[in-house]
């Protein structure tokens, strides 16, 4: 047993105790002998005249204000909908930008792409086509280093037009920074959003990196992304040009439009009137509310002007909205309210009478299942309530009932254990599930370097015994004479405490996140002190057994303990992510169970935080358990809440099946099964294993990390649909 930021040193390494949790009240704790009993107006009556009184005063209600309010709703919706379009417009023009700078991006890293500058003038004109058309891109451009134009897939290369696009900002900046940049431009009167991106050959790191030159590729603004922008303002979008040359006046003319019909109307709309095109167009200054008529119909407008990299207005986009479609739900609304009134008032009371009934009748069984728990019985049968919030009700004290039936089985489980000793045959020593850890001759060692047992460690702590050692340092159980408690405290070795060092800073910050996580299945972080020039950290301290105990006496366990375990590890996780930490180490010698049945989740010795994770060790080790390790882990790649995921998916393959998925004769052959090995399937190794918990373990040991649950929660979820 072990603390939450306990490493061990081995498979067979003592645990250090998770956290003390107070003890599960009996369910009909402070809850009189006496028999619950309604007062008053029943249910069904009190429904049935709300119901009746609400449909009287609503049908009223909304036939007098319909009229009253349709106008100005209406223009309350025009007006609001167009303050918002030009940030919807902003936001849909920078995603299709960081979409095609992320695409030109895997472009350059692409090995052929590097040396493709090198080729002859119909090779690269040939490629550039293919990844016009590969990427549906309008045109797609090379660049040498000196930002002379190689190739673009619009025409064959001739030398006479190879021109320096080095002034141009969209290139330059690729040339430069090497960064991705993208920009407006315009080709003809049609607009288009390009992206540029540097091709960069050799290793970075090394100092030996390049600049080969510059990939860049055009999407034109045509109908189809028009379509996208109405879908987002919600009207209708003419993309429009201004093709004047210098010193003329503007001149506007369409690019792409959803209503082809009406955008030739608005063109002329918005051109007759000179202090317009001067705002857009010369100022570059957003432009609208407008009302317009087109073909006779009333119009609202709103016009945001589209710049290039050198803030040149290009064009603009132009978004109406039809006040008649606005207003014409608020009038058809307003004629049928008075036919729907009389028939809604014919059929309402027989109906509420019905419903009122319905409603009641399941709240009334509920009642008595809930009296029926209070009591002590967990085998009740409830209601389905049906689908409505009744519906909801009954599932959620269903599901509640199911947990604590899980919950009590589990009780009974541990509480057999204590009563029987460990079974010989399997060769695993008895361990005292009330005692914090099994002592080991590392454990002394360890102690023999830090506090005395019965000494009183700064001033504060009595030394109760020695707990554990991992790679982090030695654990004591102790008792804090401030608190009056028992609590568990960790000596951090030099090693990993280092004074001045990157370490230390990055303990402290894994410390700072930890002690944020006060979930009862999250062991509990105190603080961080020194004394006598010794490091240490404090944390919670309960007596428990390990889920590697519970394993190793009990083999696979039955389903409903099993998943009470897997529930309660699934919702500490969670609390973990999402106060930024990937644990990194999930085992079952990290899962201590309470004797009230309560999971927790320790040992943080290696866990990181979500920013600025290290995946090695500092000797270049990769970290954690092999036979709990995900396949990123293993190759010491990136690591995210999904590798946490991919070991819980090891874990519960271990709690069902009684083996772990992946055996070796050493850490190096289970390292390489994770990568590239398949599991077993958890029924063929016990028959009776449900289906569908049998896919939830196999999508959490999925290879790929996208193909494993999203996240703790959703995994949760997925075991909460899961039936015994």
């Amino acid at each position: 047993m072990k603390t939450a930021t306990e490493k061990p040193d081995s498979e067979s390494a003592p645990t250090v105790v998770a956290p003390r949790a107070a003890t599960a009240s009996d369910p009909g704790a402070g809850l009189g002998a006496a028999p619950l009993a309604a007062t008053g107006l029943k249910l069904k009556t009190q429904y049935f005249l709300s119901a009746a009184f609400l449909v009287v005063v609503t049908l009223g209600l909304a036939v007098s204000l319909a009229t009253l309010r349709a106008n100005q709703v209406a223009e309350e919706s025009i007006r609001n909908a167009l303050q918002k379009i030009p940030r919807d417009v902003a936001v849909y023009r920078a995603g299709l930008e960081s979409q095609l700078k992320a695409t030109l991006r895997s472009v350059a890293e692409e090995p052929g792409i590097k040396a493709i500058f090198d080729s002859p003038a119909g090779t690269v004109w040939d490629t550039a086509k293919d990844k016009a058309q590969i990427l549906n891109a309008r045109t797609f451009f090379f660049f040498d280093r000196a930002g002379v134009l190689v190739a673009r897939s619009d025409r064959p290369p001739v030398e006479e037009e190879r021109r320096s696009f080095r002034a141009v900002r969209w290139v330059a900046d690729p040339l430069d920074s090497w960064r991705e940049a993208a920009a407006t431009i315009r080709e003809g009167k049609t607009l288009a959003v390009v992206a540029a991106a540097p091709v960069i050959a050799g290793d970075p790191e090394k100092g030996e990196a390049r600049l080969v030159g510059v990939v860049a590729a055009s999407i034109p603004l045509d109908e189809g992304r028009a379509r996208e922008l109405r879908d987002l303002t919600g009207g209708q979008v003419t993309f429009v040009a201004e093709t004047a040359k210098r010193g003329e006046p503007p001149k506007v003319e369409v690019g792409a439009a959803t209503d082809p019909a009406g955008a030739d109307g608005i063109v002329p709309a918005l051109s007759r009137d000179p202090a317009v095109l001067a705002l857009l167009f010369g100022e570059g200054k957003i432009v609208g509310p407008l009302d317009v008529v087109v073909d006779e119909e009333r119009r609202v407008v709103k016009a945001i002007p589209l710049l290039s990299a050198a803030e040149e207005v290009l064009g603009a986009v132009v978004v109406s909205r039809s006040r008649e479609e606005e207003t014409a739900a608020f009038r058809k609304i307003r004629e049928t309210l008075l036919l729907v009134g009389l028939g809604v008032l014919l059929v309402s009371v027989p109906v509420s009478f019905l419903l009122a009934g319905r409603i009641a009748r399941p709240l009334q069984q509920l009642a008595a299942g809930a009296i029926a728990v209070r009591d002590g019985n967990l085998d009740v049968k409830l209601p389905s309530g049906g689908s409505g919030e009744v519906g909801l009700l009954a599932r959620a004290f269903e599901a509640l009932v199911g947990e604590l039936r899980e919950k009590r089985q589990l009780e009974e489980l541990l509480a057999e254990m204590r009563r029987k000793p460990a079974d010989a045959t399997r060769g695993i020593a008895p361990t005292a599930v009330t005692s914090a850890a099994t002592v080991t001759g590392e454990a002394v060692r360890a102690a023999a370097r830090g506090p005395r047992i019965g000494a009183v460690f700064a001033g504060r702590y009595d030394v109760l015994s020695v707990l554990g050692r991992g790679g982090m340092g030695a654990v004591y159980q102790v008792l804090d004479r401030e608190l009056d408690e028992e609590v568990a405290l960790k000596v951090l070795t030099p090693e990993s405490f280092a004074e001045g060092t990157q370490a230390e800073q990055t303990l402290k910050q894994e410390i700072r996140f930890a002690r944020k996580i006060t979930h009862q299945n999250v062991v509990r972080t105190h603080d961080l002190g020194e004394a006598d020039g010794i490091r240490f950290l404090t944390m919670e301290y309960v007596p428990g057994t390990t889920l590697r105990e519970l394993l190793d006496r009990r083999g696979a366990l039955a389903l409903s303990p099993g998943l009470q375990i897997a529930k309660q590890l699934c919702r500490g996780l969670s609390a973990i992510h999402e106060a930024g930490i990937i644990h990194r180490d999930i085992k079952p010698q990290n899962i201590m169970v309470l004797p009230n049945g309560v999971v927790k989740l320790m040992d943080f010795g290696i866990a990181r935080t979500t920013e600025g994770i290290d995946h090695a060790a500092p000797d270049g080790q990769t970290v954690g358990t092999p036979f709990y390790m995900s396949p990123e882990q293993a190759l010491g790649r990136e690591l995210d809440e999904r590798s946490d995921l991919y070991t819980v998916g090891v874990v519960l393959f271990e709690l069902f099946t009684g083996q772990r998925p992946f055996p070796g004769r050493d850490a190096a052959e289970v390292m390489q099964k994770h990568v590239s090995g398949e599991p077993p399937r958890p029924s063929s190794l016990r028959p009776d294993l449900p289906e569908y918990l049998e896919k939830v373990v196999l999508a959490c040991l999925a290879k790929r990390p996208g193909r494993r649950p999203s996240s703790a929660t959703d995994l949760y979820g997925a075991l909460t649909r899961i039936v015994v």
